[in-house]
Order: structure tokens, then sequence, then C-alpha cells
């Protein structure tokens, strides 16, 4: 029987394919790999050549919950993409490879779940179940001082508008829960680590545990400066941006572009300020969804554009709303300088348009 090298390694790459998504903001993959089993059939293909080659097939079982986001018509790029980053991250072997990898639920009559490994032996919390997270939204963890809760609540408040739902101890903790077990949950699911720096952050044991927490995850931290302590140990050298406690509204925005720039969060932005604006629940909402969609992201893609153009067709607060049309067509002129698309308005539709360029003359 041969004796492979390459397995025992695939659930370590693992690991660290689940970091490189996460700091890239890729929650979807991120869950999948939390939540999944593994199961390796080796020896799935055999090349002779240069001594011999051989292939495996990697087989990931998750939950139906889970495996119920997964769009069906995106699977097989998403699947492609995680065997092509199990081989980049596992060069040292040799004369095999990872050869294709297969996304199913998790059946315990399947003699292939039972066989498999779990990615964690301790599960991870999901950010859907602990209870902490608005839907759809940045995931952003405040560490603060006890003492400054109502100025982290204050920048918490001033951010949710941007999409942003942020986690403030004791605030998002509810009556009767185990607190240290929520913060612990806040930390296993947040996406982002933001440090309200106090004169007296680092005097704290918690604060900087919650801190070194967010270092082991590999996760980006924006430090906020209040006063004149600058921050120290492993996050001394992250450039801290500044504030006033009663400037905490355009503290948000500050704090915005540091997710859209330093930390690399533009696109799990732009995903939750469209989720946002999509959702908009009157005509008041909808024009502020807009002016801060518009002012965030100057580029949509094709499914950037799918999901507005069928967002809008279904919510009559977008389609009925004149604010949003007025002002020499505002959102028209935002979606084609966005887009690149000429576009036409029709009842609740928006249509491309062939542009006259593009017509054929006769």
């Amino acid at each position: 029987m041969t004796e492979f090298a390459l397995p025992p390694k695939l659930l370590p790459a693992l690991r660290r394919l689940r970091s490189h998504y996460e700091r890239r903001g890729e929650t979807e993959l991120c869950s999948i790999i939390e939540a999944c089993s593994l199961y390796i059939e080796t020896g799935t293909a055999y090349d002779n050549w240069d001594g011999g080659t051989y292939g495996h097939d990697v087989y990931i079982f998750i939950p139906e919950e889970t495996l119920r986001f997964i769009d069906l018509d995106e699977q097989s790029v998403m699947l492609k993409r995680v065997q092509e980053d199990l081989n980049k991250a596992t060069p040292e072997v040799e004369n095999e490879y990872v050869r294709a990898v297969y996304v199913n639920a998790q059946d315990e009559s399947d003699p292939h779940v039972q066989a498999s490994v779990p990615f964690s032996r301790n599960p991870t919390a999901r950010p859907q179940d602990v209870g902490l997270w608005k839907n759809n939204a940045l995931r952003l963890f405040i560490s603060h001082r006890d003492e400054d809760k109502l100025a982290a609540q204050s920048l918490a408040n001033a951010l949710e508008a941007y999409g942003v739902s942020a986690f403030v101890a004791h605030d998002a903790i509810k009556p009767m829960k185990e607190w240290q077990k929520e913060i612990l949950n806040g930390l296993a699911t947040m996406e982002v680590m933001l440090v309200l720096l106090t004169e007296k952050f680092h005097k704290s044991v918690w604060t900087n545990q919650e801190v070194g927490y967010a270092l082991g995850r590999g996760i980006p931290i924006i430090c906020l400066k209040i006063g004149k302590l600058d921050p120290e140990g492993f996050i001394s050298s992250h450039q801290a941006l500044k504030s006033k406690p009663e400037k905490f509204d355009l503290a948000a925005s500050e704090v915005l572009k540091a997710l859209l720039g330093e930390v690399r969060q533009a696109g799990r932005i732009k995903e939750v300020l469209i989720e946002t604006f999509i959702s908009s629940r009157n005509y008041i909402d909808a024009i502020a969804n807009l002016t801060r969609l518009s002012e965030t992201a100057d580029k949509l893609t094709e499914n950037d554009f799918s999901r507005i153009t069928k967002g809008y067709s279904e919510n009559d607060q977008l389609y009925g709303c004149a604010g949003i049309h007025n002002r020499g067509n505002w959102f028209k002129r935002y979606l084609e300088n966005a887009t690149g698309k000429n576009l036409e308005f029709k009842e609740r539709r928006i249509l491309e348009v062939s542009s006259r360029s593009d017509e054929i003359p006769f």
C-alpha cells in the first residue's frame, strides 16, 4: 500500500486557508471551512511521469443549514479556488496534489462522513448563531475599558449607519448570559477589531487579552486614540486615528476610511452598504443609504449591479422614491458611472440600453 505525504498536511493547510480568507474578508469561505469535516480519498489519479504523480480528492462535509447558503451556480468556481489554494499551501510535497474538492451535506449515515475529521475539535461559533451581530453587517469588536463603555457605544451608534455592527461588551450582552462566554463569541466571530485607546487601556488584563486574541487570529486592528497614549506592545506599529468623544460622528467616517484602505475591508463594506440600500424601509433611509453607498463605492461589479436592480424592483421605497431620482437623475448617473453601462428606468425596472456608438448603421 502506497504511503502518501500530502493527506496529513491538508487539515493544517485548510486552517491556513481559513486565516487567508478571513484577512481578505471572504466570510462565506471562512464559514464553510469552520463548519466542515474533512475526508480525503487518496490516489484517485496517477501519472507515471517523473517517477509517478498521485492526485487525491478532498471531500468537505458541512451542515445542511450552511450548505444552503452556497449558490449552486457559483459552487464549482468556489471549490476550484479551494483546490488551487490547497495546492499553493502545500508546495513542499512533491509528486502529490489535490485533484478535486467536493462539498456535501453532513449525513451521519454516510461512511465517509463517519470517517471524516472535524476542522475544529471545538466547534467554532457561527456569526448567525451567537445573537451578537446584525444581519448582513460588518462585524466590528470594540475593545475598551469598562469606564469608557458610553464612548464605545456612542461610536457604535455612529458606525451603524455605515452598515457596521459593533460589539460593545455589557451593552451587546443580553441579561442572564455568561459575559465571558459572550465576549469569547464576539472575539471568535468578529471580522475587525477597533481599539478605543484611552490613557488606561493597556492597564487592563482583559483589553490586552482581547488584542492578543485578535492578533492570534490575524484579525485587522484599528486604533482610535482618545488622549495622548500611543499604542503599545504588538500594536505599537499600528497608525492610530485620533478623535474626541464629542466628535464620534466624524470619527466614524475616519474608521470607515481605514476599513476601506488599511485593513482591506472594501469588499465587505460595499456588500453591506448595498444590502442596507436595497433594504431601505422608507424614503428618508433610501436617500441616506444611497448617499453612503455612492460616496463609498465608485465601482460596481456585474454581481453588485444585479443585486441592486433586483432589490430596486422589489422595494417600493426605492422605485417610488423621488429623492433618489431627482437632483439630475442622481441614482441613474451613479449607476452608469459605477458600471459603465447606459441605463433606462422603466416603471420599477432598471434596463441596460445600447449606446448610439454601439448600434450598427444600416
